[in-house]
């Protein structure tokens, strides 16, 4: 089974204040991990650490065993600006990695409409990027990712920048696609109901410097994936309860 592993990392930037100090977490496939916590506690730099694009001052990130060195094909990311080709059609943003590859036209376009339908853009293939609306941005960038096959997916803030009704509609596109993908999951979000609703852990952090104060195992997603309505869920006592619980860490943590 795959495995992703911070081992106490830290980390400073240019030799200020530590940004995240000790930090331990691990991921495996199958799991979707969410990082919540107040701004400044370090949520972006852990989840770039994951993905190679910052190297630890101290620790080890390893994957399956192996100190990373660097991105790798084998973690695929997401970020909360979709970062799209705007010169290039839907299809063909999808088909990128695949093209650098060097995979036939054919062949990865159908590798393109597969994707599409499955983030449920069937149809929209040859489309320019520009005449998309940003939650149709980010179901491409979901696309882009997922059609790397990653063992992992780690995902910056992807709702961040959407509307109420839309981010809604993209959360149970994501509990569909982790789901369907079998990738280990790692979410950075701001939103505690967001964390609740998609995680099968959630990992709490804390500023000054970046540190794990609490790790809570939860089933809202799975229960969602098993038939029950967003709204049913989200409005039992359970995940009431939960919210409550975890806004508590995240704020008692701030006054104290």
């Amino acid at each position: 089974m795959p495995h992703l592993a911070l081992e106490n990392v830290s980390l400073r930037y240019d030799g200020g204040a530590p940004v995240l100090s000790n930090v331990s977490l691990d991921i495996a496939s199958g799991e979707f991990v969410v990082i919540v916590g107040r701004s400044g506690c370090g949520k972006t730099s852990l989840l770039n650490l994951a993905a190679g694009f910052l190297t630890p001052d101290a620790g080890r990130v390893l994957v399956d065993g192996r100190e990373v060195a660097g991105p790798g094909a084998e973690r695929a990311v997401v970020f909360q600006n979709d970062a799209l080709f705007p010169w290039l059609t839907t299809a063909e943003n999808v088909a990128f990695a695949a093209r650098l590859a060097g995979i036939g036209p054919a062949e990865r376009r159908q590798q393109a409409d597969r994707l599409l339908d499955v983030v449920g853009l069937a149809g929209l293939g040859d489309r320019p990027i520009w005449q998309l609306s940003g939650g149709q941005r980010q179901r491409v960038g979901l696309a882009r990712a997922l059609a790397a096959d990653p063992a992992f997916l780690l995902m910056d803030e992807p709702l961040g920048a959407l509307d109420a009704m839309t981010r809604e509609g993209m959360q149970d596109l994501l509990l569909s696609a982790w789901d369907a993908s079998g990738a280990g999951t790692l979410l950075i979000t701001h939103g505690v109901e967001e964390a609740l609703y998609l995680a099968t852990r959630i990992i709490v952090m804390a500023p000054g410097p970046g540190r794990i104060i609490r790790r809570l195992d939860v089933d809202f997603g799975r229960r969602r994936l098993a038939g029950e309505s967003a709204r049913s869920i989200k409005a039992s006592p359970a995940f009431v309860a939960a919210r409550e619980d975890l806004l508590d860490s995240i704020f008692e943590r701030e006054a104290a």
